[in-house]
């Protein structure tokens, strides 16, 4: 039985030992650290390792303090997430409000996902406990992970917060992050079996129940409704009450009983929905005694609503998603008039199931129309992207037989490609701005060659102004760090002082002093470095730097294998399609509301917070590589109803 007090009370313990258990997985990840320190067989890992050894040294109390915060704020927030539903924003979308999900969000995802793999391998048992153990203290009539507030998904979110306020490098930080998640996994055992210890001695038993009948994917329902007269060879399997042969309608009255008995025990349903369509149950009977189509397709309109209706309310919980109390709220009087139909047919369950559908469909339209300023900002992201790689070849073209330095080519081929990109995509080729800017390539490189007569200096020094001013105008309008803008800048000042003084090109270097040598080496190694990764500096910057991320090891021949598989699954993505994604450190159900014309960004809408998550294509393709993102293909109500009649004949 549901008791606030108790609730309260265990929450409170869980709550406290919130930054214990934060010092405690800091510790260990701590001595799991020094211990493996003989292992580490590469420089580069000893590297990280001491990397990692050195920033908990010096900061391992304002991390610990932090991840217990982190972890106290989570459970705080999965325990409201059940009285308190999520609410969508009330105005239309903007794009800072639709966050462009990129490979580092997606990395984020995948860090916590094995995580809490980690936890539901070492913890198995006590997790399983506490979880039934919280339903009974919740009240509930089913077991469900989402019931318990203290959940591996809430440690595993807290964990990856501290570790990404920890100021190492990316590799330095996996490195931490995968000996801490199994840190945290015995950390986490003996919490779970505190927390089982103590609420047992409170009075509380394990739930019990049955557990659902379970059809695993890819094999065949042992009474498959997809198949003609399904429903008529299971009314066949049901026993006889009598010797005699039951009249056929009897039987069918008994078999949808037993069918809506089931329904009513779903554990998948949520109360409200199950109340809708079990006051449906009379008016099926009355349809079913007139009408034998119903008896043998499972494409009778009757059966069509009563799946749409559980399948949308499934992916729009009340609790977490304001959409599934409008949908019900819409529902509730359209099923309110078949129930009271004394003649019901099939032809007004096809009206309402349109009715049903039409409903959905204007409520994705309200989606995609709140959000067509992001919508906008993605389509232009993707035509830059397009005209990036044709820009820089032109570009290219032009610097051919140039004497630049390697600043000034890296420059002009990478950030001033995408200023060009992003202005055509905004303003159009024709525009004069545009036209302008197209010019200043050819400017820069006539500005750069030596003046043959003191005229042609006076020129470029009248024509330099505008000249830079442009560059920054570009600079400016893609965002580059100032560091890089004044890199390039000081860089082109240096080139012009030289061409304009007629000097030859090395003469500076005769003269330089040894912190200038000092600095033009630090500049040769960024070079080198950047040299090696062509594009890291010139892809996608109008969408944030997207970094390679390494596959998984495996050898290149599977790992392109595997790249290949997900990039197939990508193409077959199309709107209003269900997928399973992993988002936020949790399992959801997600409609694909729009996709780019070239694919590179998907736009999906969910039941999690602010119910709308852009993406891009890679970030998309590496949840698929980890088996995160996939098509969602459920059994339908139905079915499951079916499949548990099967069961209780079978225990019978």
């Amino acid at each position: 039985m549901h008791d606030g007090l108790l609730v309260k009370k265990h929450l409170d313990a869980m709550l406290a030992g919130g930054p214990l258990v934060a010092q405690q997985v800091i510790d260990a990840t701590a001595l799991r650290l020094r211990d493996s320190g003989a292992t580490m067989a590469l420089a580069t890992d000893r590297q990280h390792l001491f990397e990692v050894l050195e920033a908990l040294q010096i900061h391992q109390l304002a991390l610990t303090t932090a991840f217990g915060c982190d972890i106290k704020a989570e459970i705080e927030s999965a325990s409201q997430v059940q009285v308190n539903a999520v609410r969508l924003p009330a105005g239309p979308l903007r794009l800072e409000d639709l966050t462009l999900m990129d490979e580092d969000q997606a990395e984020k995802d995948i860090e916590i996902s094995r995580t809490i793999q980690l936890i539901d391998l070492k913890a198995e048992w006590e997790l399983r406990e506490l979880q039934a153990l919280t339903a009974t203290l919740l009240g509930e009539t089913v077991l469900r992970l989402e019931a318990n507030p203290c959940r591996p998904m809430v440690y595993a979110r807290a964990l990856s917060r501290a570790a990404h306020d920890l100021r190492v490098s990316k590799a330095s930080r996996g490195m931490f992050l995968r000996t801490a998640g199994f840190a945290m996994a015995d950390v986490l055992r003996d919490v779970y079996g505190d927390a089982c210890r103590r609420l047992k001695s409170w009075g509380l038993q394990p739930l019990e129940f049955r557990s659902a009948a379970i059809v695993r994917a890819g094999t065949t329902p042992e009474v498959d409704l997809t198949q003609p007269d399904a429903l008529l060879s299971l009314r066949e399997r049901l026993p006889k009450r009598s010797a005699t042969d039951e009249p056929p309608q009897q039987q069918t009255v008994e078999l949808l009983s037993r069918l809506f008995e089931q329904i009513l025990a779903d554990p998948r349903l949520q109360s409200s929905v199950k109340d809708v369509i079990g006051r449906l149950q009379a008016s099926v009977v009355r349809v079913a005694l007139t009408d034998p189509t119903l008896m043998s397709s499972h494409e009778h309109p009757a059966w069509s609503l009563i799946n749409q209706i559980a399948a949308h309310a499934s992916d729009h919980p009340q609790f977490s998603d304001s959409r599934g109390s409008a949908f019900m709220e819409f529902v509730e009087p359209l099923i309110e008039r078949l129930a009271v139909e004394a003649a019901p047919s099939a032809a007004l369950y096809e009206g309402a199931l349109s009715d049903v559908q039409a409903f959905i469909d204007r409520e994705d339209e309200t989606q995609l129309q709140h959000s067509q300023a992001a919508v906008k900002a993605l389509a232009e992201a993707e035509q830059r992207q397009t005209l990036m790689p044709l820009l820089r070849q032109q570009v290219m073209h032009q610097l051919q037989s140039a004497e630049l330095s390697e600043t000034l080519r890296r420059f002009l081929t990478g950030p001033w490609v995408e200023v060009l990109a992003r202005t055509m995509v905004s303003q159009g080729t024709d525009n004069p701005h545009t036209q302008a800017l197209v010019g200043t390539v050819d400017e820069l490189l006539w500005s750069l060659e030596r003046p043959a007569s003191e005229l042609d200096r006076d020129e470029v020094r009248q024509r330099l102004p505008s000249l830079v001013e442009r560059l920054k105008m570009g600079m400016e309008m893609i965002g580059l760090p100032q560091t890089e803008r004044d890199h390039v800048l000081d860089d082109l000042m240096r080139a012009h002082s030289r061409r304009l003084r007629g000097a030859p090109a090395g003469s500076e270097a005769k003269t330089a002093t040894p912190q200038d040598l000092v600095q033009q080496m630090r500049d040769e190694v960024l070079d080198d470095d950047q040299e090696q990764g062509a594009d890291s500096w010139t892809q996608d910057t109008s969408v944030g730097a997207l970094p390679t991320v390494p596959m998984a090891l495996g050898g290149a021949e599977e790992d392109g294998r595997v790249k290949a598989a997900a990039q197939r699954w990508l193409q077959t993505l199309t709107k209003g399609v269900r997928c399973k994604l992993f988002l936020q450190g949790q399992w959801v159900t997600a409609h694909l509301l729009w996709r780019s014309d070239n694919g590179e960004f998907f736009m999906f809408t969910s039941s999690l917070a602010g119910g709308m998550h852009s993406m891009t294509r890679r970030a998309l393709e590496r949840l698929r590589i980890e088996g995160l993102a996939t098509t969602f293909v459920e059994l339908s109500l139905m079915q499951r109803a079916v499949d548990s009649v099967l069961q209780d004949l079978d225990e019978a």
